[in-house]
């Protein structure tokens, strides 16, 4: 039987972006020191899986490419994450690529990064879920946008005027839902799929989607 799936994107929907005062930047956290969970985003993840969804991380994290992290603080900071949402996600996939990096293992186009719907189209084979009775919940068009061609409802995060006018003017779509934070997506994703949900159990776990050296 086929399940389904509640896609989240990571960085400015689980956690929040890091900000580096020596430099004045704002990016993804590089190691688990950085990482800071969202208010409310364990409880939100927790609800989904009583829920009987399954939660499924798919998250471009170029930062290897970059040079900004390693595998192994990138396999830390995952594993973070983990056990601050209580073991409750099922699974995690990381598009790993950039296409104006040098590093020739992750530099080019591919189809795993986000607005295109690889990671979700692979979670989906992998964990035989129903992408037109699950939904993908970002803050960014390419969440929207990987949702819709991937087949998925879609829910926006943040400032929905700026985003809604960015979205529509580049990609011509639009979110099905949008919504302050995480935990305000529970109540949508509950008069989405309760009539549809199943009690459903299983191990999470994450791999690195690309060879990493």
């Amino acid at each position: 039987m086929s399940r389904s799936a509640v896609f989240l994107d990571r960085d400015g929907v689980i956690n929040s972006y890091f900000y580096n005062s020596e430099f004045g930047t704002v990016d993804s956290p590089s190691n688990p020191d950085e990482f800071e969970l969202f208010p409310g985003a364990s409880d939100a993840i927790a609800l989904f899986h009583d829920m009987g969804m399954l939660i499924v991380v798919v998250s471009n994290q170029p930062g290897i490419a970059k040079g900004k992290f390693s595998a192994e603080m990138l396999r830390a900071t995952t594993d973070k994450m983990m056990d601050a949402c209580g073991g409750k996600i099922d699974a995690v996939y990381y598009c790993l690529h950039h296409p104006n990096v040098l590093h020739p293992l992750y530099r080019g186009e591919c189809e795993c990064r986000k607005p295109r719907p690889g990671l979700l189209l692979q979670a989906a084979a992998e964990w035989d879920i129903d992408l037109s009775s699950s939904v993908m919940i970002g803050d960014r068009l390419t969440d929207v946008v990987a949702g819709k061609d991937a087949g998925t409802f879609t829910i926006l995060i943040g400032d929905e005027k700026s985003y809604l006018s960015e979205t529509t003017e580049t990609h011509g779509v639009i979110p099905d839902f949008t919504a302050a934070r995480l935990a305000d997506t529970v109540t949508i994703v509950k008069k989405l799929f309760f009539s549809k949900m199943t009690t459903m159990q299983g191990e999470w776990q994450y791999e690195l989607r690309c060879d990493v050296h």
